[in-house]
């Protein structure tokens, strides 16, 4: 699946400096199925000493990306839990034996 821009909007500070960009991200396939996301990419992402100033909207588009490809894939430091720990107390089938 190919993802494609489909939106690019900078957010400017009370100086007038552009503080991040809004991107907005979209892919779907001959099967029907789809993504969309929208994020934003912060100065601070940006890398050392770069600016919206002196960076491409490919760079950006490259950054976001990344970044929503880093939400999708488990981190590999972390487990995942995909126990459920919720338990009824009224089912007889979950109740603790040693009760």
């Amino acid at each position: 699946m190919n993802i494609y821009m489909n939106k690019f909007t900078y957010e400017y500070d009370s100086d007038g400096k552009i503080a991040d960009a809004q991107v907005g991200l979209y892919g779907n396939d001959s099967d029907g199925e789809y993504v969309s996301c929208s994020l934003t990419v912060k100065v601070s992402e940006l890398g050392k000493d770069k600016t919206f100033d002196n960076v491409t909207i490919s760079d950006v588009l490259n950054i976001a990306k990344q970044k929503a490809l880093s939400y999708l894939q488990p981190d590999n430091k972390k487990k995942a839990d995909t126990t459920n720990t919720t338990t009824n107390t009224n089912d007889p089938t979950t109740a603790d034996p040693q009760a």
